[in-house]
């Protein structure tokens, strides 16, 4: 019986327990809290929607396969419970008082008259060291509103400030109803019906309810050219099949995304690619005759995306027809996890 990083035990040697298969596939590691996993699960549903690809089936059909296998592993998650963690010792009960001496002497301690001024000091002072600050900054507010010389600048920027203060406010009080799951309103789209047409024809009528856009977080491969600006702003320079920036060159196929070069500071803040399907949980290393997909599951993201070649730093692997042919192992770069021969 062997062990797995997490500490649940495992039938082979290296492999990974069901808990650490099901993380790997939301791209989170074995100490992710159920916080996270609730969180990085929202944003793969909205990522791997299949009403994103309307226009591609073969990239619908793969994003409602992803989509299966997300919410199997989020499911499975959500059943089990996280690794036990070893608990802390029990803080061992002070013995009751045994006598109304003990008490009347506790409650004579504390109201010692000593004690009590220490705290009405201590109170005083925090209350005049948080007023001190407000008094100068009202003073200071009041001098430069009315002084000639600076009022003019000052209240453009008195307002510019305040606007800034009610925008983060509201972008806290979101966020808070976002991680207390308080529901949100969704938008609709007003369906109009003719007048004229009668009961039969208007339940015949198909509804066509719009799917709300949801601005993506990092790039990956099925995002259109307006999705790739809208995570990396404006591009340095384009072309009918490319969006240069500073440190990523973007390639495109049919309007989408299909391939990267790009630094790799963006991974995986900007920039994140998914393995297709259902990987094998248990796999973790690839060698000669695996697939594209194993290769994505093992390593990550890869700063290169190409038809015929994955490159992760200065280590490259070779395809053909989406099998592994070859690679070439810097190992001053990142490391790739190949079988031992």
């Amino acid at each position: 019986m062997y062990t797995c990083l997490c500490g649940n035990a495992v039938d082979t040697e290296g492999a990974s327990c069901e808990r650490c298969g099901a993380l790997h596939i939301l791209g989170l590691d074995a100490k992710a809290s159920q916080k996270e996993i609730e969180s990085t699960y929202r944003v793969l549903v909205k990522v791997w929607h299949p009403d994103r690809f309307q226009n591609d089936q073969k990239l619908r059909d793969a994003a409602d396969e992803k989509l299966r296998s997300i919410n199997a592993a989020y499911t499975y998650l959500s059943s089990v419970a996280p690794p036990r963690t070893r608990k802390r010792a029990a803080k061992k009960p002070e013995a009751p008082a045994t006598s109304l001496q003990t008490k009347g002497s506790a409650r004579r301690s504390f109201l010692d008259p000593s004690l009590v001024t220490s705290m009405l000091l201590r109170c005083v002072i925090l209350l005049v060291g948080l007023a001190v600050p407000v008094l100068m900054m009202v003073g200071l507010d009041g001098w430069l509103s009315s002084n000639p010389a600076t009022s003019g600048f000052y209240a453009q920027y008195r307002a510019q400030v305040l606007f800034a203060l009610r925008t983060n406010v509201t972008a806290a009080k979101q966020s808070i109803a976002r991680t207390l799951h308080l529901p949100e309103p969704a938008p609709t789209a007003p369906v109009e019906v003719p007048p004229a047409a009668s009961a039969s024809t208007a339940d015949q009528a198909p509804i066509h309810v719009p799917v709300p856009h949801v601005p993506m977080p990092y790039v990956t491969v099925g995002l259109t050219r307006d999705e790739v600006i809208s995570v990396m702003g404006p591009p340095a320079s384009a072309t009918s099949s490319t969006l240069r920036y500073r440190n990523a060159v973007f390639f495109f196929a049919h309007g989408v995304v299909n391939g990267w070069t790009v630094d790799p500071t963006l991974i995986p803040l900007h920039v994140k690619l998914w393995p297709s399907g259902h990987p094998d949980p248990r796999i973790t290393t690839f060698a000669v005759g695996s697939s594209k997909n194993d290769v994505i599951a093992v390593q990550g993201t890869p700063t290169t995306l190409a038809e015929n070649k994955l490159v992760y730093g200065s280590s490259e692997v070779f395809l053909d027809a989406g099998r592994v042919i070859g690679w070439n192992d810097n190992h001053a770069s990142e490391r790739l996890r190949v079988a031992p021969h």
